[in-house]
């Protein structure tokens, strides 16, 4: 799916700042620099419109008409100069990365270009973690794990045996904004792939999902309102995402004394959160249940615009 044929993630809006620069601009300013959006264009706009998830330049098409000829609704588009820098707004899903040689793998892997997940930390570990700071203020988790064999050699499928990691969701949403570029390399996958393209927002979450055998992914959602369905920590604590509407509703169900070590609560509203699960169902919804402790993390405030400009 390119960006013409994409509802879910299009561009509501860019920032419009005359004069300024991805490279080198201050992105605080931008970032309060009037929000524009595909109706309100005006064609003296035209080379300073900024998307609010990658700041990198956006064009609306059509660039002079109001609405399409077959009266579509305007949209805003990334350029394609900068195809190379990730976003989770970018509809087209770039192939996965692959590498000529080991060493070249294994260079990436020391510069911090690609991680290999070997699995996501399944019990709390022995660290003390502030209570209510957001995830980029607390203790890494992140442990080595085992070499592994890796399907990620350019020709015909070659494997390579690389370092891993045992990781949190968490580690992920710490420093998004360089982690989103990076490639990484889940349990099971056969490519790396760039962070924000690994990444599925669940209003883009449709019904029929279920109809297709489900495999773990990295979803996120914007917290409408979080309760605990009983009176003890051992309760279930009901967590509603935003979602599609033909959905009903979307729920995070997991015990309250978990997500209270998570930092989710009854004050959680507005707040992105970020898991690695498999959809189930809930009633007439859907939900996600039996997560492990590194399999859900808030995203740091700081992130938001990153992944759900407005």
């Amino acid at each position: 799916m390119d960006e013409l044929m994409s509802t879910k993630r299009k561009i509501a809006y860019a920032h419009h700042l005359p004069g300024w620069k991805y490279e080198g601009g201050n992105r605080e300013a931008l970032k309060a620099s009037r929000r524009v959006a595909p109706d309100e264009y005006e064609e003296e706009m035209v080379g300073n419109l900024f998307c609010p998830g990658c700041y990198t330049n956006v064009e609306r098409t059509p660039k002079e008409k109001d609405i399409f000829t077959n009266r579509r609704d305007p949209f805003y588009r990334h350029l394609r100069r900068w195809q190379h820098i990730a976003c989770v707004l970018r509809a087209k899903k770039p192939e996965g990365k692959r590498y000529d040689s080991w060493e070249e793998a294994k260079r990436a892997i020391d510069h911090e270009h690609l991680t290999i997940i070997t699995e996501f930390l399944q019990a709390r570990p022995e660290v003390e973690l502030t209570p209510g700071a957001d995830y980029d203020e607390t203790p890494v988790e992140d442990v080595d794990g085992p070499l592994s064999e890796v399907p990620i050699g350019r020709h015909h499928g070659e494997s390579f045996q690389l370092p891993s990691k045992i990781t949190t969701v968490a580690g992920i949403c710490r420093s998004f904004d360089v982690n989103k570029s990076k490639y990484f390399f889940l349990p099971g996958a056969q490519h790396a792939v760039q962070l924000a393209y690994l990444l599925t927002n669940v209003t883009e979450l449709t019904p029929d999902i279920l109809d297709t055998e489900q495999s773990p992914k990295l979803y996120y959602g914007r917290i409408k309102r979080s309760w605990n369905a009983g009176n003890h920590s051992t309760n279930t604590r009901m967590t509603r995402l935003e979602c599609d509407p033909a959905i009903v509703d979307f729920t995070v169900k997991l015990q309250d004394g978990f997500c209270r070590d998570k930092s989710i609560n009854d004050d959680s509203t507005g707040r992105i959160v970020m898991f690695y699960g498999v959809i189930t169902t809930n009633g007439s919804g859907l939900a996600v249940d039996k997560l492990a402790w590194g399999e859900i993390a808030l995203v740091p405030k700081k992130y938001n615009e990153l992944l759900m400009p407005g």
